[in-house]
């Protein structure tokens, strides 16, 4: 059997999935993590076998696969936002389009162009739960900053790109007479090699993102309602109390602090929170937390200046509550139009 360069990249990310399967069997929450580097593993031995074998003649199977990866890309993210087990006995409608795909794959026009609107509609829906999630996590936790999952956009725009240009080497041979490149094998090795990065980035980021942030409650996203500005009236007392209270107790130094530990430590409603916050500074629960600690940075700083101690920053930042150097830096640029050691060097010249 002769095996050419991109049968040997299809051995390579075979692999390198075969890696994920062993990291996410055994965790529960990344379920959906293993199932797609399985499918990716049987996808490459299958394609493998398909253009070094010809079982192709046999029955072509591989087109289905992009039916089944869109699916388990949106129940991967899901895995990652929510806690408990990433796959359900009710996701099974989600391999329906796979299950037929296996079947019409003499169709091949028509699986591959189904497979392309599956992506769309999967990348769609895991756009509009991540954009509930950020929004969730702004008005609820004080750390939402580190349990982001913005680099997921970019694996989802990087995936309709690889879209894109499958569609540009496949299906668009008008396209070939100007641009011959795109009807190469070298085209097609450059499609594998994205494969290959995908899967690897894929796998770290699930492993790492479950390491980092155990997951919302299952129906934890808030209703849309829930993050909006406040458009009925707040008691005046309420939003002093909150303050009073993160104030008295130094709970904005808590680095994990959650909208519901403020609400029981004020005895008020989660939602009466927020409503406070939002009509007294306009602000949702994790700016209004992060500002209390730009506030206990830079009178530290002062009262070094003052004492001529030069404490380190990074020291002050974890002090007030930040836990991440980058958030820090981010949001003391925010409010304070300077970077932190900017601030120090002119309080510096002040004193």
């Amino acid at each position: 059997m002769f095996l050419a360069p991109a049968n040997l990249f299809q051995i390579a990310i075979a692999a390198i999935a075969l890696i994920g399967v062993v990291l996410t069997i055994g965790r529960p929450r990344l379920h959906a993590a293993t199932a797609m580097m399985s499918m990716a593993t049987l996808w490459m031995l299958f394609n493998l076998a398909e253009e070094s074998l010809g079982t192709r003649e046999i029955w072509l199977v591989t087109p289905a696969f992009r039916l089944a990866y869109p699916a388990l890309f949106y129940l991967l993210v899901r895995g990652l936002v929510f806690s408990g087990a990433s796959l359900r006995k009710s996701d099974w409608p989600h391999f329906l389009p796979f299950v037929l795909g296996l079947a019409l794959t003499p169709q091949v026009w028509l699986v591959e162009h189904a497979a392309r609107f599956s992506l769309v509609v999967y990348s769609l829906a895991a756009i509009w739960l991540l954009h509930r999630y950020h929004r969730t996590n702004q008005n609820r936790r004080s750390d939402a900053e580190t349990i982001q999952l913005r680099r997921i956009y970019v694996v989802i725009a990087v995936f309709v790109l690889d879209a894109i240009f499958d569609v540009a080497r496949m299906d668009a041979r008008w396209l070939h007479a100007d641009w011959p490149w795109l009807a190469s094998s070298s085209a097609y090795l450059v499609q594998l090699g994205i494969s290959f990065l995908l899967t690897v980035v894929t796998i770290v980021f699930a492993v790492r993102r479950a390491d980092v942030f155990d997951g919302l409650q299952p129906g934890g996203l808030a209703p849309l309602a829930d993050v909006s500005p406040s458009s009925g009236p707040v008691p005046d007392d309420v939003f002093g109390r909150i303050e009073r209270v993160v104030r008295a107790q130094h709970l904005h130094t808590e680095p994990r602090l959650t909208r519901a530990e403020l609400a029981e430590a004020a005895d008020l409603p989660e939602r009466q929170v927020s409503q406070a916050i939002r009509a007294a500074t306009g602000r949702n629960f994790n700016d209004f937390i992060n500002n209390l600690r730009i506030e206990d940075v830079q009178a530290m700083m002062r009262e070094d200046a003052r004492s001529g101690e030069r404490r380190r920053i990074l020291d002050l930042a974890y002090t007030a509550g930040f836990s991440s150097k980058s958030v820090f830096n981010d949001v003391f640029k925010r409010e304070t139009g300077m970077t932190p050691s900017a601030f120090s060097d002119s309080l510096s010249g002040k004193m």
